[in-house]
């Protein structure tokens, strides 16, 4: 029996619907810049999930409302190194939901760091994207204060492990991140190619290299996480 996946982040495109549904998807968080028609598309392909908005659409009222008409449900992606901190606060007076990256990579976790001379997760928090449904997409070089942070307002981080590593991240810690009380769910990311088969056998390797544990994860802990299961 097919397993069906939860898949938490992708931004695919082209057919990025069908290749989802192909793969097995039953829930799809897809971040689109025509999300109008990726709205229409997955109502006609009768998947459930949400579209992610880039911020320009958000910021331009007309737009939003357009959007907003479609009764489907959407998100906010807010990249805080693309947007002043006005923008910042506009889009968080939406009070709509928002996925961040957040903590993907080093370089731009100190770049937030230092702009702002406080750390990422204390940043959203402060602007107020955590008291509302925030996804962090990445999250694999938040320590542990970011993630006691995080895990306090029961953020969700999705992990894209394939597409992570291709562009030179560090393996995803889920036992640590479980630990702070935070929902792991799994993305493709920018694959092109959507097989979570991979990405559940790539994500259980990369857990007992890092954490250097045979017994520390269980393949089904991750089968979980990739079917939306595990809470």
């Amino acid at each position: 029996m097919q397993q069906l996946y939860v898949n938490g982040f992708c931004e695919l495109n082209g057919q990025a619907v069908q290749k989802n549904l192909d793969a097995g998807v039953k829930y799809l968080q897809i971040f689109s810049h025509n999300p109008l028609q990726t709205i229409q598309d997955m109502k006609n392909a009768n998947i459930s999930g949400r579209v992610v908005i880039d911020s320009t659409q958000a910021l331009n009222q007309k737009n939003l409302k357009s959007i907003l008409e479609q009764k489907f449900p959407i998100a906010v992606y807010v990249d805080i190194l693309q947007l002043d901190e006005g923008d910042i606060e506009k889009i968080s007076f939406l009070n709509l939901p928002v996925v961040i990256p957040l903590f993907e990579d080093l370089y731009r976790t100190g770049q937030i760091s230092s702009k702002y001379d406080v750390s990422p997760a204390k940043f959203i928090e402060d602007m107020g994207f955590l008291d509302r449904d925030c996804t962090i997409l990445g999250g694999v070089y938040a320590d542990k204060d970011d993630l006691q942070i995080l895990g306090d307002y029961g953020a969700k981080i999705v992990v894209c492990p394939i597409s992570l590593a291709k562009h030179g991240a560090t393996f995803a810690n889920i036992p640590l991140m479980q630990k702070y009380g935070l929902k792991i769910l799994l993305g493709s990311g920018d694959e092109e190619n959507i097989d979570f088969e991979k990405e559940v056998e790539f994500l259980y390797l990369t857990q007992l290299a890092l954490l250097q544990n045979s017994n520390a994860v269980q393949r089904k802990q991750i089968i979980k996480l990739a079917t939306g299961e595990e809470k």
